[in-house]
This record gives structure tokens, C-alpha cells and sequence, in this order.
């Protein structure tokens, strides 16, 4: 029995062997390779990437294509296009195919019929902005200096004009800030919409950023400035200056002079006589100064004919 399994082994290995020696026409599979795609142009999330085929080779090569798939270089420099559709003609498609196969192997037919389509869009690119989902706690006595910062404050998004046109923003996570007394700085992600396949974005996270310092108080007195009033009255108001509550930071507050703010009030919105009142108005602070608010928000007047 083992001789007899033996010379049957042999047997059907020279059978086999002699079967692979011999040409055969049968369907293989290509995996597609594309290149040269124009930089106005992106493929689709699902895109063909093979391509069955029918070619005439020995048994041997046959065998090995089917184990081992053959790449296809795809050159889309001739890529075609009606309308928003693209492609590529067979004929193109096909000669591409057979620069790229070895004299043993002969391409009898593409498995399409004239026309190999390709999924590609028009690129489209906007720039949005990000917005945070953040809150800020301070600690007492300590404020935010100026206003968040995120970096980058915007990002790209490239895709089709039917995906891309509805998104005019981005959001970051949320994220709560607590007790806060000194600078701080968070990488988030940004929620970004799933459902846009064939949409990519410059960026999938951003960094958020603060500079907090710790305040403080100063009461500065400062005169009213009356203006529109005409040239032939004077007036005088009462108070005749006003106090103002400044915060800013310490270094800040020691440079704080009277100068630096304008108080004043507009003579053109006095309407009512009987009720001698004109609105304050602060015109001019430092820049320094993040807070400053009025004791007084109006102030009163006695007019007198020069």
C-alpha cells in the first residue's frame, strides 16, 4: 500500500505538472494603482480598486497570479470627464495594462465594457472657524486676560461643494475649566461630522488657551466733559467729576493717570426740561485696564446764558 501511494503521488504530481506546462485562458484579478491624479481632483472614500480581467498565459503564471495579485499603475494624465463624471477610455485603460504585463502573458479582455469610470470629485476647499465649548471658573480676585485663545482659530476642509457648503463652523469638546489661578493651556478634539465620507479636515484637534492674572482695585476721579453744548450757554454739572472703580493688574494700575480716561456727556440727548439729566459716558480707558465702572451713571446741570 505505501509503494502503491507512493507511485499514485508521483503520479498525479507529473499529471499536475504536466497540466500547469500547458497555455490556458482564464479570469484573474488586477489590484488598481492610480497615479498622476490631478491635484484638483480626490477619490471617493469607496473607489475601485480591481479590476477582473481575462487573460492567456501558462498554467504556472495563471496559478501565480491568482496567489499573488498583480499591481496596475493607473495614469490618469488622460483621465476624461462629461459633465461631473470622469474616466477612462478602454482603450487607454487597456494599453496601460498591457505596457505593464511580460511577453508570456497576453490580455484578452477587460471585465467592463468601453469605459472604466472612476469615482473622483471636484475638490472644493473653505476655511471655518473653530469655536470653543469651554468654560472658565476663575478663582477670586483673578481674571481672564483679553479673551480665549485657540489655536488654530480656523481650519481647512476639503471635499465635495454638496458636502462641504452646509458646515460654516466647528466646534471643540467641552471642557470646564475650575478654580483657575494661573495660565493653562488644553489640547481638544473637534467635533467633526461623521457623516461626510468624502470631506477631509486640516485639523482634528486644537489647542485652547488663557493667560489669567490676579487683579486689583483703584478709585480714580475723573472730570466731565460736556459736548454739543452751544456757544451761548455754559454749564455746570453735579458732581463735576466722577469716580471711577478701575481692576487691572497691580503693574498696570501704578501707571493709571487721570489723563488716560474721558468722561463725558452728550448736550444733543438732553430732551427733557424738567428733568435736567445728561448720561455719562466713558470714552477713553487704558488699555490695561480690563474693568472700569462709573459711581455715578449720570449727572446733573444748571445751565447759564453768557
Amino acid at each position: 500500500m505505501k509503494i502503491f501511494s507512493l507511485f499514485l503521488l508521483c503520479a498525479t504530481m507529473a499529471w499536475f505538472i504536466s497540466n500547469l506546462s500547458d497555455s490556458y485562458t482564464a479570469n484573474t484579478y488586477f489590484n488598481l494603482e492610480y497615479i498622476n491624479v490631478p491635484d484638483s481632483l480626490f477619490f471617493a472614500e469607496k473607489h475601485q480598486k480591481e479590476v477582473q480581467v481575462k487573460v492567456h498565459a501558462g498554467g504556472f503564471q495563471l496559478l501565480r497570479l491568482n496567489t499573488f495579485r498583480k499591481n496596475i499603475k493607473v495614469d490618469l494624465k488622460s483621465v476624461e470627464h462629461k459633465g461631473d463624471k470622469f474616466f477612462l477610455r478602454q482603450s487607454v485603460f487597456r494599453k496601460q495594462i498591457e505596457q505593464q504585463l511580460p511577453n508570456s502573458l497576453s490580455l484578452t479582455e477587460v471585465g467592463f465594457s468601453d469605459t472604466l469610470y472612476l469615482d473622483l470629485y471636484k475638490l472644493h476647499t473653505k476655511k471655518v472657524p473653530v469655536i470653543s465649548s469651554v468654560k472658565v471658573d476663575l478663582a477670586q480676585n483673578y481674571v481672564l486676560d483679553k479673551e480665549l485663545k485657540i489655536t488654530p482659530d480656523s481650519i481647512k476642509i476639503s471635499g465635495p461643494k454638496t458636502e462641504i457648503d452646509s458646515i460654516n463652523y466647528v466646534r471643540s469638546e467641552e471642557y470646564d475649566f475650575s478654580n483657575i489661578s494661573s495660565s493653562f493651556k488644553q489640547k481638544l478634539g473637534l467635533l467633526l461630522p461623521q457623516d461626510l465620507t468624502n470631506t477631509k479636515f486640516s485639523n482634528e484637534s486644537v489647542v485652547v488657551s488663557g493667560e489669567v492674572f490676579r487683579f486689583s482695585e483703584k478709585i480714580i476721579t475723573v472730570p466731565v466733559t460736556v459736548l454739543n453744548l452751544p456757544e451761548e450757554v455754559s454749564i455746570r454739572t453735579f458732581p463735576n467729576k466722577v469716580s471711577i472703580l478701575c481692576k487691572a493688574k497691580v503693574t498696570d494700575l501704578k501707571e493709571v493717570k487721570v489723563s488716560d480716561f474721558s468722561l463725558t456727556a452728550d448736550f444733543n440727548d438732553y430732551v427733557d426740561e424738567n428733568s435736567p439729566i445728561l448720561k455719562l459716558k466713558l470714552s477713553k480707558k487704558p488699555e490695561g485696564v480690563y474693568s472700569a465702572k462709573l459711581k455715578e451713571e449720570a449727572v446733573e446741570f444748571i445751565l447759564n446764558r453768557k
